[in-house]
């Protein structure tokens, strides 16, 4: 009996080390990476690098033995679990970043030719509480000055408004940068000193996205459609966008294109499977029209609009319009209706629901109706 036990482990512990030390050390690893990810750059590297080196002297003074045995096994084992855990202490220690830089904020603001009589391009900026931020203004017009002025109400109509930052004027064409002190949260108005009237818009001040939260604009993508047909980006600055992904098992990304026949991209996302979210940096686009899709389903597409007023850094979207159909009802753009849902007989479909057995649709509703028109609301 205790020549087969023997026999048994002498077989089994050859394969049995070997697994759980490639357990432990994977477990270890595992554990070092999440150390790696609360890092600064330099720090994440420099503590890979002595953890890598230390591995390879523990490995060294296991392997110039004569013997190896499961002692020795063990011994490189908890070498390298020492290792790793020594390092990352250390690095928690002296190689925590003392805070993340926070992202310049920058809203892009012009003055087009004719603006003292037909205004600013942009109409409405938003800006995060609490935070400075830069005003991009591009005086487009020629011979002509311009500036911007921030202040808590219209001074045309509260003679009571607080100056809150004053621009100095810049005659155009030219290009200046508005440094502005933080804002709490509210609603501000910006104009023109020169043309108040006709050169003013209305600034936002929003609470900043609290961490974990998507920053900058978060387009969805459920039931193999995007939530927005249209999205503004600010002119010639880099932008956040979060792609919201909400089709189970199905991939999606966002891509810009240049022309509307999707043949010259300006940038094109990761694709990803859903459910999760990822979020993209668009770069800097210099103003015009361009136009956004879904490479996996070029069915969902869009227009994007940079610098054609737009809120600032803080890009915003309009929701897809839908067709309506009847109260409690709509239909979503590009869905069509089958004659089956038309035609008459059980299970027709009317502006009020479904029509029972024998009604007869209205003149108006017919299958020959394009997919965009709407039944009636009455059934004849």
């Amino acid at each position: 009996m205790t020549e087969n036990r023997q026999s048994r482990e002498s077989l089994l512990l050859p394969i049995l080390i070997p697994v759980w030390a490639l357990v432990v050390i994977g477990a270890a690893l595992f554990l070092f990476s999440r150390v790696l990810l609360h890092l600064s750059h330099n720090a994440a590297t420099a503590t890979a690098f002595v953890t890598a080196a230390g591995i390879l002297v523990v490995a060294t003074a296991a392997a110039s033995r004569k013997h190896v045995t499961g002692a020795t096994l063990f011994s490189f084992v908890g070498g390298v679990v020492g290792v790793a855990m020594l390092t990352s202490g250390l690095a928690l220690l002296v190689g925590q970043p003392e805070g993340e830089a926070e992202q310049a904020v920058v809203l892009a603001l012009s003055a087009p030719v004719n603006a003292a009589q037909t205004g600013f391009a942009q109409t409405t900026l938003t800006a995060p509480a609490g935070a400075s931020f830069t005003i991009a203004f591009d005086n487009q017009d020629t011979g002509v000055q311009h500036n911007v002025v921030i202040a808590t109400a219209d001074p045309a109509t509260d003679p009571g408004a607080q100056i809150l930052f004053d621009g100095p004027l810049v005659s155009g064409p030219t290009q200046v940068s508005y440094a502005v002190d933080p804002l709490e949260v509210g609603t501000y108005v910006y104009y023109c000193k020169v043309h108040p009237t006709t050169m003013k818009g209305t600034l936002t001040v929003t609470e900043a996205a609290q961490p974990g939260e998507p920053a900058g604009l978060t387009i969805v993508a459920s039931g193999l459609a995007f939530d927005t047909d249209t999205v503004n980006l600010p002119a010639d600055t880099e932008t956040q966008l979060t792609l919201e992904n909400k089709d189970a098992g199905t991939p999606h990304n966002f891509a810009i294109y240049s022309d509307a026949g999707y043949t010259t991209p300006r940038f094109q996302g990761e694709i990803f499977p859903g459910p999760a979210s990822k979020t993209y940096t668009i770069p800097a686009l210099p103003a015009g029209t361009y136009y956004f899709r879904c490479d996996v389903h070029p069915n969902m597409q869009g227009t994007v609009i940079v610098g054609g007023g737009g809120a600032g850094s803080t890009a915003t979207v309009t929701p897809a319009a839908s067709s309506s159909m009847g109260p409690g009802m709509s239909m979503s753009p590009g869905t069509s209706m089958s004659p089956g849902m038309m035609g008459s007989g059980s299970g027709m479909m009317s502006g009020g629901g479904m029509m029972g057995s024998g009604a007869s649709p209205s003149p108006s509703s017919s299958p020959s109706s394009s997919p965009s028109s709407s039944p009636s609301p009455s059934a004849g």
